[in-house]
């Protein structure tokens, strides 16, 4: 068997999609994420991406993808490379392919002279830190805390009691420098340009003339696509009953086996203080806007140490978990400890 290392162009996007497609993720509930019909369209949201492929003759049967992004660390900006898709057929695996995979990417970071790495995968998931461990001169990945994706069920809501009002707005400099201000206190937060607020619709809330609040929030099914393929039985009876009685108590439907996820997500969310009822609104409001455009749930990832996380509310909300896994190949490891006591933030729309 001789495989073949490479630079995917757009020409093996089909291909990309079927070993995508291949590839489903293991736990309680059995997911899979697709990519139709353009593999490289949510890489353009990564930054500028390299996508590595293992090709047996004329097959796709491996592949990784590593991208360049801009990033706070400890408030200064700082270059981070977000590692992805790394995927190898199963009829492929235990041949020495992922290794040479990753041997491709630490090659790039070489000559882009590296620092910080990083990682995101399910919880209980290390198959990917062997592939990267026990690495002549570089240290090995590190856990650095747990990420919960809250999924909130769309529902219907009195928004008309609320005391914020939430508007529609158009990306402008004071709501960059809002965002910016806020994402530079978190950990391996990107900085937020316009190009980054393409395609997502946002929202509004000032006392008087100043914002305090600003939500953001993109629809990615377009080019990505969560499909259940298996749950549960209590979980099915769940699904089936809340389906059964979801108009009377104002709930979205949500996905039965095999079919895909509407969902939403909430790329960013900022507040000028950790006010809880403005976050309750903000996310009431998103929960309101899922059930009118008739998505299942509207979704947003924080790390574990997330002040957000205990101003979320907590009814009809679904929790997935992952951990993020960090290297400095220059082994700076009091930057590193200050990451892992911080809060460490990842965009989940792009994941």
């Amino acid at each position: 068997m001789k495989i073949h290392y490479r630079l995917a162009t757009f020409e093996d996007n089909q291909k990309l999609l079927e070993l995508t497609g291949s590839a489903g993720m293991p736990g309680k509930i059995s997911l899979r994420i697709d990519r139709h019909p353009n593999f490289f369209e949510l890489n353009k949201l990564r930054g500028k991406t390299n996508v590595y492929v293992a090709e047996d003759k004329n097959e796709i049967v491996g592949s990784i993808c590593v991208s360049d992004q801009m990033v706070y660390t400890n408030g200064k900006k700082e270059p981070l490379y977000y590692i992805s898709d790394f995927k190898v057929a199963r009829t492929y695996r235990n041949r020495g392919i992922g290794l040479q995979l990753t041997n491709e990417v630490v090659k790039y970071l070489e000559s882009k002279d590296a620092d910080f790495a990083f990682l995101n995968v399910s919880k209980g998931n290390n198959r990917p830190f062997v592939f990267f461990s026990d690495r002549a001169h570089y240290p090995d990945f590190q856990n650095i805390g747990t990420f919960t994706t809250f999924e909130f069920m769309g529902s219907k809501f009195n928004l008309s009691k609320s005391k914020f009002k939430i508007e529609l707005a158009k990306a402008s400099t004071e709501i960059l420098d809002f965002l910016n201000e806020y994402y530079e206190q978190y950990q391996l937060a990107r900085v937020i340009t316009y190009d980054n607020l393409n395609n997502t619709t946002l929202y509004v809330v000032r006392n008087g003339d100043h914002i305090i609040g600003v939500m953001s929030i993109i629809d990615t099914t377009d080019f990505k696509q969560n499909v259940v393929l298996k749950m549960p039985l209590t979980l099915k009876f769940i699904v089936s009953l809340t389906n059964a009685f979801c108009n009377i108590f104002k709930l979205s439907k949500l996905p039965k086996e095999n079919e895909s996820i509407k969902m939403l997500y909430i790329k960013y969310l900022a507040v000028k203080t950790y006010d809880k009822s403005l976050i309750t609104a903000l996310i009431s409001f998103a929960r309101q806007y899922a059930y009118d455009k008739s998505y299942s749930f509207v979704s947003i990832g924080l790390h574990e140490n997330d002040i957000l996380i205990k101003k979320l509310p907590k009814l009809l909300r679904f929790t997935f978990y992952s951990v993020g896994m960090l290297v400095s190949m220059k082994n700076s490891k009091e930057v590193l400890d200050s990451i892992k006591k911080g809060m460490p933030f990842r965009d989940y729309s792009i994941i």
